[in-house]
């Protein structure tokens, strides 16, 4: 009686361990500074952000850099899997786990620097002008919602930083990003990164997070979501910030 107890006890122990032991997979795309390869590596802002929270919540993480619509369809259909940066949107709210915010800015409308030409105050003048967005992207549907469209007044790339040598030869009217964001972006090209200056904030996007597959385990999702508010109250996010942009 005792043994099949101590078996009974043993493998409930190892069921429960199981989640914990399985490679979690977290995929996110090329987005400067938050992630991009360096070298054979992936790395950023946000990349070294979930590394540390693995780490902390003693889970083995895989970080795959993909394109966005790739990285986000794998997490949708791998229940140990991931993608991260993901605005969290009304849209999207059923589809996911959350754990965040993580690292983010706020995003806003950009024109090239002396383009007086390029002069929107808001969404609807900016229809006008040829914007330039990534595909799958939240900013792609936010705009769609807000009545642009395809071959009007819309471009679509496969990553966001992609169309910023076109916005530098003036092909492109608008880029869309955070300041940090595109700061990165123009000094991946070679130009000063103060090329680019911001028009108008966009409102109602979402902060950036960590989505988690629906059946990813809900224990691991909290583990992973009290690691990170130890990570801000830590200050450990904010020095992650200043480390990359200060690079």
């Amino acid at each position: 009686m005792r043994w099949w107890l101590f078996v009974a006890c043993f493998s409930s122990a190892l069921g429960a361990a199981e989640p914990a032991a399985k490679e979690i997979r977290l995929y996110t795309e090329h987005l400067p500074p938050y992630s991009y390869l360096h070298g054979d590596t992936v790395d950023g802002i946000n990349v070294e952000l979930m590394r540390l929270l693995c780490q902390r919540a003693e889970l083995s993480c895989r970080i795959e850099l993909l394109p966005w619509r790739r990285a986000f369809d794998n997490a949708q259909q791998q229940p140990y899997s991931g993608v991260f940066s993901t605005s969290r949107t009304e849209e999207r709210e059923s589809l996911f786990q959350w754990v965040g915010p993580i690292a983010s800015d706020w995003g806003y409308l950009f024109r090239l620097k002396g383009r007086s030409d390029v002069n929107p105050t808001n969404l609807e003048e900016a229809k006008a002008y040829r914007l330039a967005v990534a595909r799958g992207d939240v900013y792609e549907s936010y705009f769609k919602r807000h009545g642009f469209e395809y071959g009007v007044n819309m471009l679509d790339f496969t990553t966001k930083p992609e169309p910023v040598p076109l916005f530098l030869a003036k092909r492109v009217d608008l880029l869309v990003g955070s300041p940090r964001s595109v700061r990165s972006w123009l000094q991946q090209y070679g130009a000063p990164e103060d090329s680019a200056e911001a028009l108008f904030k966009l409102r109602n996007v979402g902060d950036n997070y960590l989505a988690l597959h629906p059946d990813f385990p809900a224990e691991l999702t909290a583990r992973l979501q009290q690691e990170l508010e130890l990570l801000r109250v830590q200050g450990v996010i904010q020095a992650l910030i200043e480390q990359y942009t200060h690079q």
